[in-house]
């Protein structure tokens, strides 16, 4: 019976990771260098439903998929895994919330969650971006206008991109726990 959990587990981060890349197509982005990015939701919904190690795993098979569908920008190796299997991965961090997202589920205290979602949405944003961050200081920086200071650049832009990524991400997520909270209910 344990094996068949486990692969049950396995088949949703898998599944999540497939979604999370389709929800990422939805050109949200703003300009070239922008992005809200709506693949963080199934990826943190995931992480609430089965914890952090698992949200971990999800997050770096999105990563994976991504790599393998050729939609990235690669300046060098160490870049592409820094920025799209380290940072990816991130997204679960969210799970850090799981045992008091599925306390409060159970008790059907939803309302009570929100705290709880802005801190770990807040908490796996601010992971991912913040490595795109360091990757945008070291490999991105000679892109940044005349006289900007690479780290003034790379935080303009994954800046804003984080903070639009929080901000739906915790309005969608949030709606989803209220209207449909047995999306994290582990079974």
């Amino acid at each position: 019976m344990q094996q068949h959990k486990q692969l049950t587990v396995l088949i949703e981060a898998s599944f999540m990771a497939v979604l999370a890349f389709i929800f990422a197509l939805i050109p949200l982005d703003i300009g070239s260098a922008y992005e809200i990015e709506l693949g963080m939701i199934p990826i943190i919904i995931f992480s609430y439903r089965r914890g952090l190690k698992y949200g971990l795993l999800s997050g770096f098979l999105w990563g994976c998929i991504k790599l393998v569908s050729g939609d990235f920008t690669m300046l060098s190796i160490l870049q592409v895994l820094l920025e799209y299997i380290f940072a990816f991965a991130m997204a679960g961090m969210a799970g850090l919330a799981h045992p008091k997202i599925q306390a409060v589920v159970s008790q059907k205290k939803v309302n009570l969650s929100a705290l709880t979602e802005a801190w770990s949405i807040g908490l796996a944003v601010l992971c991912k971006y913040g490595i795109h961050f360091i990757a945008g200081v070291i490999y991105w920086g000679m892109y940044a206008p005349e006289g900007m200071s690479p780290y003034l650049y790379s935080f303009i832009v994954n800046g804003s991109s984080a903070f639009a990524t929080f901000l739906l991400t915790y309005i969608l997520i949030h709606l989803l726990l209220r209207f449909a909270p047995r999306l994290v209910q582990a079974h």
